[in-house]
């Protein structure tokens, strides 16, 4: 998204950061939307339902989603010059913008419904798109071995910048595992006879301490089946913890100076000319309206259990 969507924010005026941060932020949203490879295997791993899980999560996911497009309103209320107006269309030109995205409108249903009806997994329905784009391009006579091959280079580039960065953070969650850390954390958890309420606010603070440096898929595996048990003795609802746990690796992957979806975001922006700074500097206020919607929904259970409690 952000190869695609960075050159047209840009032609449009709109100020680097927002445009950034937005994408970065909107980036970790992929957690917490179902389905979630994240989502499955914390279900898996506390035995809750993965159904009642999902659930759970599209009110949240919504709810966050609806609170950056209020932030972003109000930053460029307050400063036009963000998100400049880029100029009024007639219903014609609308409408044929809309038929030009068919074929996007296509993939994203078929990647979608595959994954929903257990067609294919994510990775294999990733597959699937990838030689449907390449076919639509030959149909259209727009590749050729120019393009191709950059492609191919561009793909390259950003693979492999992201997974020297997973590699990285998994050698440091072997570290984590094997000096006995994660474990000391809930000894000395079970230790402070803290209230419930005060046990989850704690956990979320580790999990943002440890969230920087790590993935948030080993940094599940390795901590889950460590803090169950205590999440399970103060009868803590492990849905809505399952919620505030994803908002919060979301909140640590997106925060400045280490979040890694930032460092994946100024790798790709680097050849438009927007410095890492900029990045960070754009994604300060993405972080702050995550941390208002975690105590939201600290205080306010319901927003991840009322869906959940219609279900027959």
């Amino acid at each position: 998204m952000t190869k695609v969507a960075v050159p047209s924010l840009l032609k449009h005026k709109y100020d680097p950061g927002l445009a950034t941060g937005a994408l970065a932020a909107g980036g970790t949203l992929g957690n917490l939307v179902p389905p979630g490879v994240i989502l499955v295997l914390y279900a898996i791993m506390t035995e809750v339902s993965l159904g009642k899980f999902f659930v759970a999560c599209y009110l949240p996911g919504f709810l966050l989603t609806f609170m950056y497009i209020v932030q972003i309103y109000i930053q460029c209320k307050f400063n036009p010059s963000l998100g400049p107006s880029a100029g009024s269309t007639t219903w014609k030109e609308k409408f044929f913008a809309i038929k030009g995205i068919a074929p996007v409108v296509f993939i994203l249903i078929a990647f979608l419904g595959g994954i929903q009806f257990g067609v294919f997994t994510p990775n294999e329905g990733a597959s699937v798109c990838t030689v449907f784009v390449f076919l639509y391009a030959l149909y259209r006579k727009t590749l050729n071995g120019q393009n191709l091959l950059r492609t191919f280079e561009n793909t390259l580039v950003t693979t492999g910048m992201a997974l020297a960065i997973l590699i990285g953070a998994n050698i440091f969650n072997v570290f984590i595992a094997t000096s006995g850390l994660a474990q000391a954390l809930a000894e000395w958890l079970t230790e402070l006879n803290l209230s419930a309420l005060g046990v989850v606010i704690l956990i979320m603070v580790i999990y943002f301490v440890m969230g920087i440096p790590l993935d948030p898929l080993p940094m599940l595996m390795l901590t889950i089946p460590i803090f169950l048990p205590v999440l399970r003795a103060y009868d803590i609802d492990l849905l809505w913890f399952g919620v505030l746990a994803i908002v919060q690796f979301e909140l640590a992957q997106l925060t400045p100076p280490v979040g890694m979806y930032l460092f994946v975001v100024a790798q790709m922006v680097k050849a438009n000319g927007i410095s890492m700074g900029t990045v960070f500097r754009g994604s300060v206020p993405f972080c702050v309206t995550c941390v208002v919607f975690l105590f939201l929904l600290i205080a306010f259970p319901q927003i991840a259990l009322f869906m959940v409690s219609l279900m027959k």
